[in-house]
């Protein structure tokens, strides 16, 4: 039986038997919460909390005694806040900028905590989205066409994942992070070039109903500037910290994946070429050969690979490998 953790090699070789096993451990296997990541510190992020089932007044009042929390905005949000008389419940909290340093993780957590201490609750009324510094593709606009294009590939892999506790997606996803594979496939089929001439990510179309936004993707830079940022809407609501750091780590690395030396564009862009578009109710589904190469892609150790398996494979779901 073999030790997973410690395999070098692709998750794609394992055999049938293996990887039964594998999908078995899981159930066990817990995910951990990391002091830093391994991301160069020079990229960016930051992250948008929605909650419901507390008195928004009361969280402001609580990370208000903390200096630390100075620059977190705790406000309303359309989509998941109610009045009860003329209090507001429920919200939104938007961290600042963010890198992966021990601090940042470190406040991120304590803000977690609070809201748990005060029995705030993701519901299927609230999301988690996740904003990256526009700086992290440099001034390429062949970076972005290329992560476009590999998120199409993976959407189906990458929605179920960023469902994360749950099985299935939010009611209102479809209003407010609706897929990009079908709309992107049409563009390029009608529109001569449309990828291949980009000239600036706004061009792409896609805003605050889809689940990639480059609305706030000005401009190409290599510098970090406040609002300039791509920003994934995909996610359901999530307070649990460690599935909020795996699922910024799993956003960045697939982004870095395109810029690295292993990134195989002829191959992307001939599984973007020939990819079959899927019913929307057909993301919850679940897809082992898609979900082991999309892992061996972009993450170049188990430890990686077996933490987003955990959070694809959802609790209780019995996985059958052909």
């Amino acid at each position: 039986m073999k030790d997973y953790l410690n395999y070098r090699g692709d998750f794609r070789n394992l055999s049938k038997k293996d990887l039964e096993t594998l999908f078995i451990r899981l159930k066990d296997y817990r995910l951990k919460y990391r002091d830093h990541l391994g991301i160069d510190s020079k990229i960016s992020f930051g992250v948008e909390l929605e909650f419901q089932d507390v008195l928004l007044y009361y969280v402001k009042k609580e990370l208000s005694k903390d200096e630390c929390f100075k620059s977190w905005s705790v406000h309303e949000d359309k989509s998941c806040t109610y009045q009860i008389d003329d209090f507001a419940v429920g919200g939104e909290i938007s961290s600042p900028i963010l890198h992966d340093i021990d601090i940042d993780w470190k406040i991120l957590a304590e803000v977690l905590q609070c809201l748990k201490r005060l029995k705030a609750r993701s519901t299927e009324e609230t999301a988690f989205q996740v904003h990256v510094g526009a700086q992290m593709f440099e001034q390429d606009i062949r970076n972005v066409v290329n992560f476009v294009k590999l998120w199409c590939v993976f959407e189906h892999v990458i929605f179920k994942f960023s469902y994360g506790k749950s099985v299935t997606y939010r009611p209102k996803i479809l209003y407010f992070a609706h897929p990009i594979a079908e709309v992107t496939k049409l563009k390029c089929d009608r529109i001569p070039m449309f990828l291949d001439n980009l000239s600036c990510p706004k061009r792409l179309g896609y805003d605050k109903k889809w689940t990639l936004n480059f609305q706030n993707y000005s401009f190409l830079s290599s510098d970090e500037e406040v609002n300039n940022d791509i920003e994934i809407r995909c996610a359901n609501g999530l307070l649990d910290k460690n599935m909020i750091q795996n699922t910024i780590y799993f956003y960045l690395k697939l982004m870095l994946y395109v810029m690295s030396d292993s990134f195989d564009e002829d191959y992307i862009n001939y599984l973007f070429q020939h990819l079959q578009i899927k019913e929307f109710d057909d993301y919850s589904k679940t897809y082992v050969q898609d979900v082991l190469l999309l892992v061996d892609l972009i993450f170049d150790n188990s430890l990686d690979k077996i933490n987003f398996l955990k959070q694809y494979i959802k609790k209780d779901e019995i996985v059958f490998v052909r």
